[in-house]
């Protein structure tokens, strides 16, 4: 090979191989005291991901005065303090987990801890704090499995609990009220899809900033339940 050539050559395989390296830019390290931690805990939020929520509620305006609204997946219940703030007194909320919520000292803020799948023995729990047909305008979920390391697993564990969610709504979610998921987004994505198209007018997907950068995770917003 001509020297030129050569040069030629491997400026372009060293080109390529920058241009790759760029591609595969390596997620910032793990942190879990992360500055969202810090900052929720200076504001008096019982976790981070409440800025999740917080950016898409600024973005979309989910939230309402009025509302009554159902928190799945609950503990530690940040969800439920935001909701708190816009809801006012005006409103109510009821959160549902499996783990205990420490108790709110407002009056129409309350708890229940029960398997949120087991739906003709919750619902009578549920019964006691809401009217209106006993369902809600808005439900949220910041539902997600025990992972495991393994994409594949993980996403498919995370679709499988949000169909359930899904089959949640259709028990609980007023006709035309909205629904917010968290969905573990890889190759089995398109198997929500179906099941959301079934029961709501459209969907918007949303990625939040305060997401960590190694997350595939994801939300989905329900628009007007059919």
């Amino acid at each position: 090979m001509a020297r030129s050539n050569y040069k030629q050559s491997f400026k372009q395989k060293a080109k390529t191989q920058k241009n790759g390296s760029k591609k595969k830019k390596k997620p910032a390290p793990y942190r879990m005291h992360d500055d969202y931690f810090h900052k929720a805990k200076k504001e008096g939020y019982r976790a981070r991901s409440v800025y999740k929520l917080k950016e898409i509620q600024e973005k979309f305006e989910l939230i309402t005065p009025d509302m009554d609204v159902c928190d799945v997946w609950a503990a530690p219940g940040s969800f439920i303090q935001y909701i708190k703030r816009i809801i006012q007194d005006t409103g109510r909320i009821v959160g549902v987990d499996l783990k205990p919520i420490s108790k709110y000292s407002q009056t129409n803020i309350n708890t229940i801890v029960h398997d949120i799948f087991d739906f003709n023995t919750l619902k009578p729990l549920v019964e006691e704090y809401i009217w209106e047909g006993n369902r809600f305008d808005l439900i949220t979920s910041d539902i997600a499995p025990n992972t495991t390391g393994r994409k594949d697993i993980d996403q498919y564990a995370s679709v499988e609990l949000n169909i359930e969610v899904l089959k949640f709504s259709d028990v609980f979610l007023k006709k035309w009220g909205n629904l917010l998921l968290k969905i573990f987004k890889w190759e089995d994505f398109g198997d929500i899809i179906g099941p959301i198209k079934n029961r709501f007018e459209k969907f918007t997907e949303y990625k939040p900033l305060a997401c960590r950068d190694r997350s595939f995770e994801e939300y989905i917003i329900c628009w007007n339940k059919k």
